[in-house]
């Protein structure tokens, strides 16, 4: 638990640090973003021909939100044509992955969103036969949180009034998520009914292909409970077709009108990083070029303007700084689900 909080703390830190140095001040930040470089066969720089971003869920969820977002920005700085974004559903990300690492692992002109959920599942050996360090970590430019929310005609008006009926009877409520068991939204489950201590296991689970497809199920009554991200319903939230009963963190969001868990009095937290992967076996001249891309997006006032909008904090991770936290993050969440009994022989 102490180690997982550390990689947390680090999380909240890199973003707190970015948003008072202010993007204006990026190229002072530390990173490994890497100048543009050639292939060894020809003098002209690499560029990919037919880019593309995989999600690895249905449409309108944390990972959908990167691919889209992100992929816009590249053809708008000019480091890009038209990136098409697939959305490739199943198995919080193994279907996705597995048909990667076996049909498309030198894929050069491939990125593929991910955030904790693809760590959990690293973590916690759900992508049978693979392992994180065979994929290569580009980057992360944004940070958002965990969010708790059910719909606006909810008997739950409270974060408290939760908790108290989940006490009072812990299979009575239905939470679900846009993850399978054990995955990123059901572990702000685990985490929070561990802090008030109730057995996670009589919590009732519903698991969804991405939180666009969950909160869909919210809103037409499947599930009471939501365990979100503020990037996928800062919009519903607007609309007023969610209660955010509490964001997972310790800082409100500007334009979110939420109390975070601190200062609810409780100390579960949970934020969450947005990022590229790439295939295993890309090129280094490939890599450095996502590498480089994904830093001037970064960078961009654009992005400054769509990360507001949608409840992220500032968070710049690139390369080999990416990779190291990641694989920590790793290990982390491994140590982390072992009492649960989530990680797979």
């Amino acid at each position: 638990m102490h180690r997982l909080r550390r990689v947390f703390i680090l999380v909240l830190g890199l973003a707190l640090v970015a948003a008072a140095c202010g993007n204006g001040d990026s190229d002072a930040e530390t990173d490994t973003t890497a100048a543009p470089t050639t292939t060894a066969a020809s003098s002209e720089p690499f560029a990919p021909e037919s880019p593309e971003c995989v999600a690895p869920s249905d449409p309108g969820g944390g990972w959908d939100f990167t691919c889209r977002t992100i992929g816009f920005l590249f053809e708008n700085q000019g480091s890009t044509g038209n990136v098409i974004t697939t959305n490739q559903p199943g198995g919080g990300g193994a279907v996705a992955f597995a048909d990667i690492a076996a049909n498309r692992s030198d894929d050069n002109d491939l990125t593929i969103a991910a955030s904790p959920a693809t760590a959990i599942r690293f973590a916690q050996n759900q992508y049978t036969g693979l392992e994180a360090d065979q994929f290569r970590w580009i980057g992360a430019i944004g940070a958002d949180f965990g969010v708790i929310s059910v719909r606006p005609d909810s008997p739950f008006t409270t974060l408290d009034e939760l908790v108290a009926a989940v006490k009072a009877d812990p299979g009575s409520v239905v939470f679900g998520g846009g993850s399978p068991q054990g995955g990123q939204d059901h572990f702000k489950v685990l985490l929070l009914m561990t802090e008030i201590g109730v057995d996670p296991a009589l919590v009732p689970w519903v698991a969804y292909d991405g939180g666009g497809e969950a909160q869909n199920a919210l809103f037409g009554g499947e599930i009471e409970v939501f365990t979100g991200d503020v990037s996928e319903t800062f919009g519903s939230l607007e609309a007023g077709d969610l209660r955010v009963l509490a964001v997972l963190g310790d800082q409100r969001i500007d334009g979110y009108d939420a109390p975070t868990s601190i200062e609810l009095g409780y100390t579960t937290i949970f934020p969450i990083w947005r990022g590229l992967l790439a295939p295993g076996d890309m090129s280094d001249e490939a890599y450095d070029f996502w590498v480089d891309a994904l830093g001037k997006v970064e960078a961009s006032p654009e992005w400054a303007v769509a990360r507001a909008d949608n409840g992220l904090l500032p968070l710049r991770l690139m390369g080999d700084d990416f990779t190291a936290y990641a694989l920590d993050a790793v290990d982390s969440f491994r140590t982390l689900s072992l009492p649960y009994g989530l990680v797979a022989p």
